[in-house]
């Protein structure tokens, strides 16, 4: 984005090569956070010292911004007096200042369509001689050829974010861990206490997790004060598409239920496996530009089912079904 605004005070400080105002159709969608069609434009009219933006104007330029959760993607595309493509520009972003990238966008259309203004241009008097001791040039006037060069060139020096190399093929995903409590139904007789610790790959639309869930002792007794203790054990994986704000998961969890008997004659323990498959919706709030905060809610299958027995009786035995509400706090490593 540096190198959009430095090209564009280097190219707009010219004046040796005089060129005819430029008019185009200005067609401009930004998301939240970032500034709107007026601020854009007001920052092209301040470097060019005209207004080029003309409601009836053939040629169209269509700015595109969209913030996501780590980044900033521009994108700027030409289009000719016919609506065919003549060129577009990119600029990803390593950060999440959309203003910053709006400004550095409008510089670089400011240059583009000087540029343009001049490929356009009538010669000047001196052409003629000048063409007698040189090769013909190409014609200056396909409007449509000039403004689709100066679209697909200038990328080449003002697409590349700071901290980024032109091998980059794509967005590198982000590492982040958090933890945080839940309570869980349906995984015993009553409300069951949870922790929960994961580590997160995120992409920007797609992430990976990978968890560990244990419980604290839930205890269900027989109205003689006999009864027994469960504990879940669980590993956890769930995979996610994103938004900006909103996650939706498919999960599974697969672990053991430890129980043992209490206040009885002969207690005895037991392990039993414990598989459960489902889904999860999320919502996630970022703090600064690592901290996340987030709440999330859990539907799951008893893909196995389990009962607590006391003298062989069965005191309770676990639903089909299984939920869990929980918050979580993480940290993101860029």
């Amino acid at each position: 984005m540096i190198a959009a605004a430095a090209l564009s005070s280097l190219t707009l400080a010219e004046s040796d090569v005089r060129a005819v105002p430029l008019t185009v159709r200005l067609e401009y969608a930004a998301g939240p956070g970032c500034p709107d069609t007026t601020d854009f434009k007001a920052v092209v009219v301040a470097r060019l010292g005209y207004d080029p933006f003309v409601a009836g104007a053939p040629e169209r330029v269509l700015v595109r911004i969209e913030p996501g959760d780590r980044a900033v993607d521009g994108r700027i595309e030409w289009r000719d007096a016919s609506g065919n493509w003549a060129g577009e520009q990119a600029f990803p972003s390593v950060n999440t200042d959309c203003p910053r990238l709006a400004r550095a966008m409008a510089f670089a259309l400011a240059v583009q369509i000087q540029l343009l203004a001049r490929a356009a241009a009538t010669p000047d008097a001196n052409a003629g001689a000048r063409a007698e001791s040189a090769p013909p040039p190409e014609r200056a006037g396909d409007a449509s050829a000039g403004r689709q060069a100066a679209a697909t060139e200038l990328p080449v020096v003002a697409s590349a974010p700071m901290g980024t190399s032109s091998r980059d093929t794509g967005p590198r995903p982000v590492f982040a861990i958090g933890a945080g409590p839940s309570v869980g139904f349906g995984m015993s007789s009553g409300p069951a206490l949870l922790g929960r610790v994961f580590g997160r790959l995120a992409w920007p639309h797609v992430s990976l997790e990978l968890g560990a869930i244990a419980s604290l002792p839930a205890t269900t007794r027989r109205p003689d004060g006999a009864g027994f203790s469960q504990q879940l054990l669980l590993a956890s994986g769930a995979a996610c598409g994103t938004s900006t704000r909103w996650t939706g998961c498919a999960l599974v969890n697969g672990g053991a239920v430890r129980m043992a008997g209490e206040n009885i004659d002969r207690p005895t323990s037991a392990t039993v496996l414990v598989v459960q498959a489902g889904a999860r919706a999320g919502i996630a709030q970022h703090l600064g530009r690592r901290a996340v905060v987030g709440a999330h809610a859990d539907g799951l299958v008893n893909l196995t089912r389990w009962s607590g027995r006391l003298d062989q009786v069965p005191v309770w035995t676990a639903p089909p079904f299984a939920a869990t509400l929980g918050v979580d706090v993480g940290v993101a490593f860029p």
